[in-house]
């Protein structure tokens, strides 16, 4: 329920618990308002990288001569067509306020590298910056995405529905040197006549294009961004270093931010500016004054130049990208400067939607590896960050899962997490999971994250051999999962008109069907709001909504549209298909006495357990435990909110029953709730981790953080030597934990490699650097023996291999050679170990002559896990992809 603390807001209140929820099963389901109340701290945010959603404006699809489909005929890597104008359209047609959106976070919309790169270890596809994490140009809007006009009318747009705009925008890095920006910007030293038009010949990928490229010459790529701005090991510019903020992150040129001075102006943006002028659809208006030097260090222009977006746009929040990479006192003057433009903004647009919004400027990052922890950042310009913790969490334990969210988040004003389950950088989460969890993010404390399709099942694409690009695929709408998309229409919108789920209190009050309120009361915003959630749920079922719901209060299940009346503590609701019943207050707030106690009974297992003790609208409050019934005369007095210890001395077995009375005048309330002893569990041992170490490494460490049980874990420097246990094996057990990240490292090596996330293990487990076991692996590699048919234009001399994650995809790896039989078949055995899962196609000597399908189409990488035993793989090529 939502209720406002003043009498006279009641007219405001009855319009928003009446009207604001209708069921989505109902066609009469409202669209978000922008009078609704907002706090960050229950922010759904919707990721949607805008070229892969929708194409509203085609006539930009090609700007800067981007190709929609690669000289090799990819488009893994290629612009799709999505722009702002498709988001608006989205946003008039109501996509988003069906889903509960209140932030819509895009992909960098400035102007990006105008060429490619080659794409994926293997130089397969041609990579353009369809996703805006290659900065070319600030001030300018990149002509794919669209123009000034159309960016302002999609920010205009979403404040209209009450739906803040967060941009994706990055520090750390500019974009590559490009064959079309070498050419058109004239810096850079191309070698024998490469030109923008280049493409790979036979035997050459998409990386080739850099043997004709000369990174020595200091006077050829002084033109670029110069040594004063970036690193980049080339001629006449500073290396990379190894810590995390001077390294060039995958190559990328890395922006000097630790440099306080003027640096002069960027020699590219001063060429491409002189020749573009200052005024256009494209540049930004409070950023044309930035176009020239301003005798300021580095990043201070990266500063004001992401701050003029605010400034000109009414831009609501960030969301930085690589943030450790950057100095923390940089974040912390991109909030301030981004702050006062946005309040700049509200100044000069006094008649806009959001010009009233009192909340500040937002800013939430990527800390790669970051789980539900406070840290630095959070004094350095930081609302919140990533929480990359999530998407491994055991989804099904909503109790153990949202009790410690709760309990970290929402007792802290100050800190915050943005959770996720699916990411542009890791993984989508199991298409075929995505009602429960859906159900756990949506309902999760703190602040979430949808990644596009998430709602709709969009599937993984096509992705070469970068893992990451296929979660990165063109939006569903011809293929939307209804009943899924349902869901999470249902329980976003619950999330929307509840800012208790995100920022509230949260207490379990039943088990079975699991059942839990959320309470959030905001004096500064005149906010009082309380729900209660089960899930689980079957047929009719009795819903514990004691004491958030009085007796005689009128409630409604948000996701049946179901209405009844609280008896007895108690409201009944015939549950939906998934088994979540939502429930909010459908009528006047009740004024009958109520009183409950949480925990709501059960077992536990220490010396004595906390209960604390709540009631509302009563004047007396009293306790017993002595077996009497209190009354309003007898007992041991209690005010709401209070905490007290009961069954301290118990035997195991045996119970104690707590009772509760509340009263006022002649009405009252009571509740009984009975707690029994049991035996303690046993405290855990530790938890054993097994590697297979490689025969390159020296003995190895184990690091690992993230454990639960909480211990103090080890520095990067101390990690723990594993011990020898023989065939290869090393072994360490980290004491006191039943689950914990792990990396293992030796002085040189790291597994998973820098900037990854750790590996969640939770039970014993052997991993031997692909794969997990829960019991040692056989010692054998096992025999697998490839046997491929070809199409009848492959000549004797031909030579075929197979291009594998075995073989960091090498399409004319040596030891992938086929051997071709006498019967035209070639065949090639490997002895990989069980379980290992290897992806993998067949080319034959380059990606020029990789296999197709028969109309010449590229097809999804082949897969296979190896078994156990002597196995047979049997693969039939449907055609050369240059025949």
């Amino acid at each position: 329920m939502i209720t406002y603390r003043k009498w006279a807001a009641w007219l405001l209140l009855a319009c928003l618990l009446f009207t604001t929820v209708a069921p989505m099963g109902s066609s009469t389901a409202q669209a978000a308002s922008p009078s609704d109340p907002f706090t960050w701290d229950n922010a759904n945010v919707y990721f949607v990288m805008t070229d892969r959603f929708y194409d509203g404006n085609s006539s930009n699809n090609n700007s800067y001569g981007r190709p929609t489909t690669d000289a090799s005929g990819s488009q893994i890597g290629t612009f799709h067509g999505g722009d702002i104008k498709g988001l608006t359209k989205k946003l008039q047609e109501g996509y988003f306020s069906k889903l509960g959106t209140n932030a819509i976070w895009i992909t960098a919309p400035y102007e990006q590298v105008h060429g490619f790169v080659g794409g994926g270890s293997g130089g397969d596809f041609a990579h353009y910056a369809y996703h805006g994490y290659y900065a070319l140009d600030y001030t300018s809007m990149d002509k794919n995405m669209g123009t000034v006009e159309e960016m302002r009318e999609f920010v205009d747009q979403a404040h209209a529905k009450g739906i803040r705009v967060v941009l994706d925008v990055v520090m750390n890095h500019p974009g590559y040197s490009t064959l079309k920006d070498m050419e058109e910007y004239n810096f850079g030293k191309r070698l024998n006549g490469l030109n923008s038009s280049w493409k790979p010949a036979s035997g050459q990928t998409w990386h080739s294009y850099h043997d004709n490229i000369d990174y020595t010459d200091s006077q050829a790529w002084a033109g670029w961004w110069s040594g004063g701005w970036v690193r980049a090991g080339i001629g006449g510019y500073p290396a990379g270093g190894n810590s995390d903020l001077t390294l060039t992150l995958s190559g990328l040129p890395d922006f000097r931010t630790e440099v306080t001075t003027n640096q002069g102006l960027a020699p590219v943006l001063q060429t491409k500016w002189n020749k573009e002028g200052n005024s256009n659809a494209w540049v930004i208006p409070a950023a044309s004054s930035l176009r020239k030097d301003l005798g300021i260090s580095p990043t201070d222009y990266n500063i004001r130049w992401l701050s003029a977006w605010v400034e000109e746009f009414g831009i609501d929040g960030f969301r930085v990208d690589t943030a450790k990479h950057v100095d923390q006192f940089r974040w912390k003057q991109l909030k301030n400067e981004a702050n006062t433009a946005l309040q700049k903004w509200r100044q000069n647009n006094p008649t806009k939607a959001g010009a009233n919004w009192k909340d500040s400027f937002w800013m939430t990052g990527e800390v790669w590896g970051q789980g539900v922890s406070r840290n630095s950042y959070y004094d350095n310009g930081f609302d919140s960050l990533i929480n990359f913790s999530f998407q491994d969490s055991n989804l099904t334990d909503l109790e153990g899962l949202f009790s410690n969210y709760a309990s970290k988040i929402n007792t802290d004003p100050g800190f915050n997490v943005l959770s996720y389950i699916s990411s542009h950088d890791t993984k989508l989460y199991d298409r075929n999971a995505l009602f429960q969890a859906g159900t756990a993010l949506l309902l999760a404390p703190g602040g979430i994250q949808t990644y596009y399709g998430d709602e709709s099942a969009r599937p993984f694409g096509a992705t070469g051999s970068d893992a990451q690009q296929g979660t990165r695929s063109d939006m569903n709408w011809s293929s939307t999962n209804a009943d899924l998309l349902a869901h999470w229409q249902k329980l976003g919108q619950f999330r929307y008109n509840h800012p208790s789920i995100g920022a509230g209190a949260h207490n379990q009050l039943a088990s079975a069907p699991y059942t839990f309120s959320r309470t959030y009361n905001n004096a500064a915003k005149g906010i009082n709001d309380s729900v209660v959630i089960a899930t689980g749920a079957s047929g009719s079922t009795a819903v514990t909504v004691s004491p958030v719901f009085a007796d005689g209060t009128s409630v409604r299940d948000a996701y049946t549209g179901a209405t009844t009346v609280v008896s007895g503590g108690k409201a009944t609701f015939t549950a939906g298909s998934r088994g979540v019943i939502l429930i909010e207050q459908a009528g006047p707030v009740s004024t009958e006495p109520a009183v409950s106690a949480s925990p709501a009974g059960g077992s536990f297992t220490t010396d004595g357990v906390k209960v604390t003790l709540s009631a509302s609208n009563s004047t007396v409050n009293r306790y017993t435990v002595n077996g009497t019934t209190p009354t309003a005369s007898t007992g041991t007095a209690f005010a709401s909110g209070d905490a007290i210890t009961i069954g301290s001395g118990l035997a195991v077995g045996k119970s104690v029953t707590l009772k509760l009375f509340a009263g006022s005048g002649d009405k009252s309330a009571t509740a009984s709730y009975t707690f029994t002893r049991a035996e303690q569990p046993a405290e855990p041992t530790g938890l054993t981790i097994h590697f297979k170490k490689p025969a390159d490494w020296s003995t190895p460490q184990l690091y690992y953080y993230e454990t639960t049980p909480v211990v103090t874990g080890p520095s990067w420097a101390s990690a723990p030597a594993m011990t020898d246990e023989g065939d290869g094996w090393y072994r360490y057990t980290i004491p006191a934990v039943t689950s914990a990240r792990v990396i293992f490292k030796d002085a040189t090596h790291q597994l998973p490699g820098a900037s990854q996330p750790g590996l969640l293990r939770s039970k014993e487990g052997w991993y031997d650097g692909t794969a997990w076991y829960d019991q040692k692996p056989a010692a054998a590699a096992q025999q697998v023996t490839f046997k491929v048919t070809v199409p009848s234009n492959t000549t004797a001399s031909d030579t075929v291999y197979v291009a594998s994650s075995l073989n960091n995809w090498n399409p004319a790896d040596a030891s992938s050679q086929l051997t071709r039989q006498s019967d035209g078949m070639y065949t090639l055995t490997l002895t990989p170990p069980p379980g290992t899962a290897i992806s993998y196609k067949l080319t034959r000597g380059s990606w020029n002559s990789v296999e197709t399908a028969a109309n010449g189409a590229d097809i999804t990488n082949r897969t296979y896990t190896v078994a156990t035993g002597s196995q047979t793989v049997n693969a039939t090529v449907a055609r050369w992809k240059d025949r």
